[in-house]
């Protein structure tokens, strides 16, 4: 019987007047994994954008800026499917940088935010270059995933360490 009235009390815990509501700024976002397709960033001109932000609405955008390399026995897709870009679309910032150890790879991008305000997205992250050492270059990205209804027009705007690196105009 207390086992009944327990759960009772704990399923009405949510109705409760006092909890507080979202906050229509904050975009929720999830993290997607460099590693998760089998695939890499086209190549751009980082001599003349050392970061390189997209948003990525569409399969076809997806390909214009992804190259599929598809591996004997890997079985990750090569990205999403189009049918997934009915529901979400990705923010995508990267750099060329010094390869990162498989410590401190996890940690190169930290995303902080994703904000709408005054009709403006705003994606807040940690940059922290690679201290590896290593001999050789990549291009490393951080991109994130965010509901397609929650930003459908206006402008893109990526801060990295708290300063604006990128713009874009949609």
């Amino acid at each position: 019987m207390l086992t009944g009235t327990m759960l009772a009390t704990m399923a009405g815990c949510s109705m409760m007047p006092w909890t507080d509501e979202e906050d229509p700024t904050v975009v929720p976002y999830k993290t997607i994994l460099s590693g998760s397709y089998q695939g890499f960033l086209k190549n751009w001109d980082d001599q003349r954008q050392p970061v390189f932000c997209a948003l990525i609405r569409s399969r076809s955008e997806w390909d214009r800026w992804m190259q599929p390399a598809p591996t004997n026995g890997d079985q990750r897709p090569t990205g999403p499917s189009a049918d997934h870009f009915e529901r979400k679309q990705y923010l995508l910032v990267a750099r060329t940088m010094s390869a990162p150890d498989a410590a401190e790879r996890p940690h190169v991008f930290t995303p902080l935010s994703v904000r709408l305000r005054d009709g403006r997205l705003r994606l807040n992250y940690l940059y922290r270059a690679p201290a590896s050492g290593a001999s050789y270059r990549i291009k490393d990205y951080l991109m994130v995933a965010i509901p397609k209804e929650r930003f459908t027009t206006g402008p893109v705007v990526f801060y990295e360490n708290d300063r604006k690196v990128c713009e874009l105009d949609r």
